[in-house]
């Protein structure tokens, strides 16, 4: 048997059998050993190296057996996009948003525009109108850029 340096370069040259066994003394080991001590918290440490260690050897021998894809056929796609020329769409959004008679007829239902609901209401200044006070329009005490005291 083979020394090594440190516990971990021991898990890396296991195998999966191995390593079982090795987890399998390690407890053995834990649980025997009195609470709280340093040993059962390094002895702790080599169970979780050595269990991690055996993750990795277990994923990649799934890796290898995993079988390859397989081929089944292949699928055709026919996407059809009509082919409106750039009159029809402007006839057809003209007559939409318009309202006209030859939408009327199509049953086309003309879009509610200008409504209370849905139109916001915008200030005006006549709804909000600027004080002046000696030819100059009053703002109050905003800082003006440059002004002199």
């Amino acid at each position: 048997m083979t020394e090594h340096f440190d516990y971990f370069d021991k898990i890396q040259g296991m195998k999966e059998s191995e390593l079982l066994s090795e987890i399998t003394t390690l407890n053995k080991k834990f649980y025997a050993i009195q609470r709280d001590s340093a040993i059962q918290q390094q002895l702790g440490n080599m169970i979780d190296m050595a269990q991690q260690q055996l993750n990795i050897v277990v994923a990649q021998r799934q890796i290898k057996e995993e079988p390859e894809v397989m081929n089944i056929g292949e699928i055709e796609e026919k996407v059809e996009t009509p082919d409106y020329s750039k009159q029809e769409l402007i006839t057809y959004f003209k007559s939409f948003y318009s309202g006209d008679k030859s939408s009327q007829s199509e049953g086309i239902d003309k879009p509610i525009t200008g409504t209370r609901k849905t139109t916001p209401t915008f200030i005006t200044p006549v709804d909000r109108p600027i004080k002046s006070s000696g030819g100059k329009p009053d703002v109050g005490d905003i800082p003006v850029f440059g002004a002199k005291k």
